[in-house]
């Protein structure tokens, strides 16, 4: 398939007529000196590069990653501030995280995920994360607003870059058994001769889960050959596939829930399917001079879900099947002008050729009736986007970066009838979505720099909401406008905290209830991020966050005056972190991680009461030792250590009378054994 130049033609215009100033370029991968940072850390990782963003940067290292055991990749963001988790347990369709007041279970797709720097996002937002074991990870970074230019499509309220290992010489081999059944094996193998470095990965698990009829498959493997042409070059090439296939418990009704946590709802004893995902990228990097970088990434993935659910005992069991092919080119070009000055500039393109289908059952059996054809859509959805950004720094006391980000969508869709019959419809006419974004900070004194960020990005209307059969110019993007106001203060290297108060304000947003669009209006988040990390000595350390989140329906897009001054569903009121690690000798290990979220309300109404209040405590205990002349480590994981009763919870109706629950996973415990070669 060929990726158009036409929409690249279009943005470059309307980015040359909206920059007045050769100031206005773009980012760096490191343009600020390492003491302007607002980045807080958890775990050993060493400190990344923040692209020069002034606002809630965070990262886990691996060290905190590694001993992870969980059913769902998406469980590890559980340590990074302001992070929320909602845990659907219904199998394909099981876990999504959000940030800065948006919901997470899909309503509102926020965040633009990126795996190795290849975009990780189902054509609906989703994020697809099960490719890969925590022993497979490197960091994960996440920021938090709207000041990144670097990502356009999803990167409503921030992005989550995810980094798969690259280190060499090293190989490690990781088998556990755990509680429900569970069993789980994963290798690594990093490799390096000469100029050629080789990575390997490959992962299974197994697991009954903690509801009856829960129970997953999960197969992983993953490549990367990378190879150093000459002092200015290296290209790398990474291939990954992945399968996953589970059966899901269904939702209870709210006694059920608590009486019976580990049931599977009788309706739900045919529910469940599987999905793979596979990709390939290039990654090629050349500098040119000491001055001038270069970066080009080209990518190609599938991503194949087949489902079969059904959400109640009124509603019918149903098939859903969506095959995505993603094909995506990115390319970054820095220049450093001066000690002070550095220029980026940036361009992306993605086309997605989606089919995405609904059927109908025979009765209640798990087959397909192709009579029944309740959804047949097959589209092209193509984005562009392009950005510039320059940067200055004076020393180590002050920096800015102000750029303009221009994105462009366009594509092709064709609905087919029960009878087959095609309905051809066109995309909205959007033109040049322009995003002006800026970065800015001010070193106080020498513990405390204080720092500002602003950024406008966009929400778009998802598959067919996105295509029209009439006027193209009845529909405009959501424009979401977003800034933050904080500081760091660093008195002593063994401590760091960061607090910051943001806001963001959307116009004509819209949520989504089961793949139907609705516009809530205009809205308003803002909140207050807390983060704080301590190295009390050699043996002792903590980490701690806590974050605010308060949304409000401003004014409803429609006559729901009532609505006016209402929160939007789905969103925690506050969620917190704090975790202790306490390394008692060159032995043992011990930490503890208690993750608190808040309640929210499940309709836009807010009737029916709040859901979804938890603290659960988390432990491990490592023993590291030698065995047969290899280094071994022996972990003892207990997860929800005080069995606290946790749930999702959703509501089919606008008033809170129909809510339907799935209750999260009780005390669990692991134990594994890793083996370094």
């Amino acid at each position: 398939m060929i990726l158009s130049n036409r929409p690249f033609t279009r943005l470059a215009i309307a980015l040359a007529a909206a920059v007045s100033s050769p100031l206005l370029a773009n980012p760096n991968p490191n343009p600020e000196p390492a003491e302007l940072d607002s980045i807080v850390v958890i775990g050993k990782q060493p400190k990344p590069d923040s692209a020069g963003l002034a606002g809630s940067v965070d990262v886990i290292g691996r060290d905190e990653l590694a001993n992870e055991r969980v059913d769902d990749t998406m469980e590890l963001f559980t340590k990074v501030p302001g992070v929320y988790i909602s845990r659907y347990n219904q199998g394909l369709i099981n876990t999504d995280i959000a940030i800065r007041g948006f919901a997470g279970d899909g309503e509102t797709p926020h965040a633009k995920l990126l795996i190795d720097g290849i975009p990780g996002n189902l054509h609906n937002g989703y994020s697809e994360l099960d490719q890969l074991f925590p022993l497979s990870i490197e960091s994960i970074q996440v920021y938090k607003g709207t000041s990144d230019p670097r990502v356009g499509l999803f990167n409503i309220a921030g992005n989550y870059r995810v980094q798969t290992r690259q280190d060499t010489d090293v190989v490690e081999v990781d088998a556990s058994i755990g509680s429900y059944s569970a069993k789980e094996l994963q290798g690594y193998a990093g490799i390096q001769s000469g100029d050629w470095t080789q990575n390997y990965f490959a992962g299974y698990r197994d697991a009954e889960g903690y509801r009856d009829g829960s129970d997953l498959k999960k197969a992983v493997a993953h490549a990367r050959w990378g190879y150093t042409l000459s002092e200015q070059t290296s290209i790398a090439l990474i291939a990954r596939g992945s399968r996953y296939d589970s059966f899901a418990p269904g939702y209870l009704s709210a006694t059920q829930s608590r009486l019976a946590p580990r049931s599977q709802a009788s309706y739900a004893r045919l529910d469940g399917g599987d999905k793979s995902v596979n990709g390939i990228s290039l990654h090629v990097d050349h500098a040119l001079g000491d001055a001038i970088n270069f970066s080009v990434k080209a990518y190609l993935q599938n991503y194949q879900r087949e489902r079969w659910v059904r959400f109640t005992e009124a509603g019918t069991l149903q098939n859903r099947f969506d095959d995505q092919d993603h094909t995506g080119l990115i390319a970054t070009v820095s220049y450093q002008l001066s000690d002070a000055w550095l220029l980026e500039a940036g361009a992306d393109a993605e086309q997605q050729d989606v089919i995405e289908q609904r059927f109908g059952t025979v009765g209640f059996a798990r087959i397909r009736n192709t009579a029944n054809v309740l959804r047949d859509r097959r589209f092209e959805f193509d984005t562009s986007g392009v950005f510039l950004r320059a940067d200055y720094s004076y020393e180590d006391h002050f920096g800015i970066n102000i750029g303009l980000r221009a994105d462009d969508l366009d594509g092709d869709y064709v609905q087919f009838s029960a009878t087959g019959a095609p309905s051809a419809r066109s995309i909205y006419d959007f033109g040049a979505i322009l995003q002006p974004k800026a970065n800015l900070f001010f070193k106080v004194a020498e513990p405390l720099t204080l720092f500002a960020n602003y950024g406008r990005s966009f929400q778009h209307p998802l598959s067919a909401d996105a295509f029209t059969s009439t006027d193209r110019n009845a529909r405009d993007v959501s424009i979401n406008n977003g800034y933050e106001l904080g500081g760091k203060w660093q008195p002593i290297e063994a401590f760091n905290m960061r607090l910051s108060f943001w806001q963001q304000k959307a116009a004509d947003e819209f949520v989504l209830v089961d793949g139907t669009a609705q516009n809530v209006g205009k809205t308003e988040r803002n909140g207050v991020d807390l983060s704080a990390s301590l190295q009390l000595s050699e043996q002792f350390s903590l980490w701690a966050n806590y974050t605010t989140v308060d949304s409000e329906i401003i004014k409803p897009a429609s006559a729901r005056n009532a609505f006016i001054g209402n929160e939007l569903r789905s969103i925690p009121d506050h969620t917190g972190s704090l975790g202790l690690n306490f390394q008692a000798s060159k032995a043992w290990d011990f930490r503890l991680h208690l993750d608190r979220q808040g309640d929210d309300f499940v309709n836009e109404a807010n009737l029916g009461g709040q859901f979804g209040d938890y603290s659960l405590l988390h432990a491990n205990v490592d023993y590291l030792t030698e065995i047969a002349g290899l280094a071994t480590k022996f972990s003892l994981q207990a997860n929800n250590l005080t069995d606290r009763y946790h749930e999702y919870v959703f509501d089919f109706s606008a008033n809170g009378t129909d809510t339907i629950h799935s209750p999260g996973d009780g005390r669990s415990l692991s134990l594994s054994a890793c083996f370094k070669f």
